[in-house]
């Protein structure tokens, strides 16, 4: 690994001191900020431009399959963490995440492990090439920054030349884990006469020893970040909370990689991860990690294992109870970590959600912190009590049934894409099924959107990404995994489409996919009856 020489330090500071003007050091590190007021982002809202010539190359090889990354940028605050697609940007160009937070982690990734985070604040607008040499340019902000606010990251990796990798290995070991996996063909061999609990140890036991391994040479990329940083901040080249958060970021990587491996007992890693709580300045996307690592490493690993449709995990009901009864952690961890541990109670066992968002509502102190439980897990509640064997409801929160919706379009064929905010390939297929609607908007046929996302909030916030908001056929599932249109039509994954004759009854329940040319030709072939 490549090291920071004195020479290269002493050179730094007689840089420094040469230009410590402000205006003279902009000048010289190129980051453009415009304050034109028409170029003012809407309150509340960061939006993130692109320019260039769309690339990213985001194919992680291995020896026996090629692994790859689909989201090229994620914003994060507040505990919500989004990914916007490559395909998603390439075609649009553009991306904006709502939030009340202040402040918004973004992160831009170069390749399948490497990535570089910035913090924005909220109502930024900001331009970024795809040309990774190229500065970010602030558009519009309301933020006084500094010329370095957004090239820490680029200015480090040119120093530290394996930061980007070793600090994306301890952000994913999941994929260092999988990487070594596909490495390996014997251990694939292996791994085929396994049963299924015993290949949900071993993954847990590997992802463990990749935190391990990389403990020594994240501890390393620490030190230099530090170092680093401390020289910016105490030249006024980094702005305060810029720099805290770089501060913390890696810090909270390292100590998430020690949770991981097991290094640390519980007593000493629950008094610094309360510590941390104490002194933090961002809860950020990093120490949100640190706090689920820690439920993982001294509370999930003691439940018991459970089964649904052939995958095993450790059960989060018993996990969540443990943090509650624990006596090691503060009031506001424990909080924090009960917050994180309903995404798992929700995707594994939805029809009990009701009771630990019950149990997490009567513990928590965080009114901020309960508001979003709520909003995030609380059951809708289906206001028409007029049978359906699939409830819906509209971006303005009328709700309507599929049996109202077919009888209105009798007459019509319909292409019904059922689809998720999560579901990369669900996006991916949905420019086809708009060129439908467009193809065919002349010849009776309609292409009606489905979501089987959960959270009303995250599925209004995908459909004006993807401007389904422009569509009139566009609605959210209630409660979609008990629905009796669930169990008749067994949906096992989505994307999936079906079609609808011109009866209003279901003729093909598992139809090809839109980018599929055989569609085209069942499709005409209808319309011709």
């Amino acid at each position: 690994m490549k090291h920071l020489t004195l020479s290269f330090l002493i050179l730094c500071f007689s840089f420094i001191q040469n230009y410590a003007s402000a205006s003279i050091t902009r000048h010289f590190l190129k980051l453009p900020i415009e304050d034109s007021s028409s170029q003012k982002s809407a309150n509340g809202v960061i939006h993130v431009q692109f320019a260039g010539k769309p690339v990213f190359n985001s194919v992680l090889k291995t020896k026996t399959r090629d692994l790859g990354r689909l989201q090229y940028l994620v914003f994060s605050a507040d505990s919500e963490v989004e990914g916007i697609f490559f395909n998603e940007i390439a075609q649009k160009k553009e991306a904006s995440f709502f939030t009340t937070s202040d402040w918004v982690m973004v992160r831009r990734y170069l390749s399948a492990f490497e990535f570089q985070d910035f913090l924005a604040h909220k109502g930024d607008s900001l331009l970024i090439d795809f040309d990774q040499s190229k500065p970010i340019t602030v558009k519009y902000s309301n933020f006084n920054y500094t010329p370095l606010d957004f090239a820490v990251e680029k200015h480090l990796n040119q120093k530290e030349t394996e930061a980007y990798l070793i600090t994306g290995k301890s952000d994913d070991i999941r994929m260092v884990a999988m990487k070594y996996f596909y490495d390996d063909p014997q251990i694939i061999k292996t791994h085929s006469t396994r049963t299924a609990r015993e290949k949900a140890i071993y993954i847990e036991t590997l992802e463990n020893q990749m935190a391990t391994d990389l403990i020594s040479p994240m501890d390393l990329i620490n030190n230099k970040a530090q170092e680093f940083l401390d020289s910016l901040n105490r030249h006024r080249l980094i702005s305060k909370e810029v720099y805290s958060f770089y501060q913390d970021k890696y810090a909270n990587l390292l100590f998430k990689i020690q949770l991981m491996s097991g290094k640390m007992d519980s007593l000493s890693s629950a008094k610094r991860l309360n510590e941390k709580f104490t002194k933090t300045h961002f809860n950020d996307y990093y120490l949100n990690a640190c706090v689920q690592n820690y439920e993982r490493r001294y509370f999930a690993s003691k439940a018991k294992w459970e089964v649904i449709n052939q995958f095993n995990f450790r059960d989060p009901r018993e996990s969540f109870k443990l943090v509650m009864n624990s006596s090691l952690l503060s009031h506001e961890v424990k909080e924090q970590m009960l917050f994180l541990g309903l995404s798992n109670v929700d995707y594994f066992f939805r029809t009990e959600i009701d009771k630990y968002l019950h149990l997490f509502t009567a513990f928590a102190k965080n009114k901020s912190l309960i508001e979003k439980a709520q909003e995030k897990y609380q059951e809708d509640i289906i206001a028409n009590n007029k049978p359906s064997n699939l409830h819906l409801e509209s971006l303005t929160k009328q709700q309507t049934s599929i049996e109202d919706i077919l009888r209105s379009k009798k007459g019509k064929i319909l292409f019904i894409d059922f689809w998720a905010s999560w579901c990369g390939p669900c996006i991916e297929e949905m420019k086809y099924s708009k060129q439908l609607s467009q193809t065919y908007k002349d010849r009776n046929l309609e292409v009606v959107f489905f979501s089987t996302d959960d959270n009303f909030q995250k599925w209004a916030k995908a459909s004006e990404r993807l401007t389904l908001d422009q569509y009139a056929n566009n609605f959210k599932i209630l409660n979609f995994g008990n629905s009796k249109f669930n169990q008749e039509h067994k949906f096992k994954s989505i994307p999936r489409y079906m079609i609808v004759g011109k009866n209003g009854q279901i003729i093909n329940n598992n139809a090809p996919r839109p980018s599929d040319p055989r569609l085209k030709t069942v499709l005409d072939k209808l319309l011709q009856q």
